[in-house]
């Protein structure tokens, strides 16, 4: 089950305690359903730990995740043994699961925000360079 993500907490002032040098993503209502969609279903028929072990193992290799617009709750882990896939934003979407909180610096915290954000930002299509490698 995917846990709900946290309330930014405010002190009485309104100040979250963020830096001011992180940008907020948004984008239209319908493409942030999907995007969530495509995580909900991701993380219920993959763990975590099972998505940085797949990038781990596969270090020198493209690991996607493949969905459709179309049918968010249909999804699927890509090891891109061969080099014929690359990012796509269209439909189906490819897309690339972050490395370096997987191989690099292990945390299983920053790996699903940097996959989620991934997702969002190909929904949104975003260009391939905006997206966390």
């Amino acid at each position: 089950m995917v846990k709900e993500p946290e309330k930014i907490k405010r002190d009485i002032s309104g100040n979250t305690g963020l830096s001011d040098n992180y940008e907020v993503i948004c984008g239209p209502p319908d493409l942030i359903k999907l995007s969530e969609e495509i995580c909900v279903s991701l993380f219920e028929k993959y763990h975590i730990e099972d998505l940085m072990d797949a990038v781990s193992k596969n270090r020198d290799k493209q690991v996607f995740v493949l969905a459709s617009r179309d049918k968010p709750e249909k999804v699927s882990i890509i090891i891109d043994h061969g080099n014929k896939y690359m990012y796509s934003s269209g439909d189906p979407l490819f897309i690339p699961l972050p490395k370096k909180f997987a191989v690099l610096e292990p945390d299983k915290c920053y790996f699903e925000m940097t996959l989620r954000a991934n997702v969002l930002l190909s929904v949104l299509e975003a260009d391939e360079k905006e997206l966390h490698r």
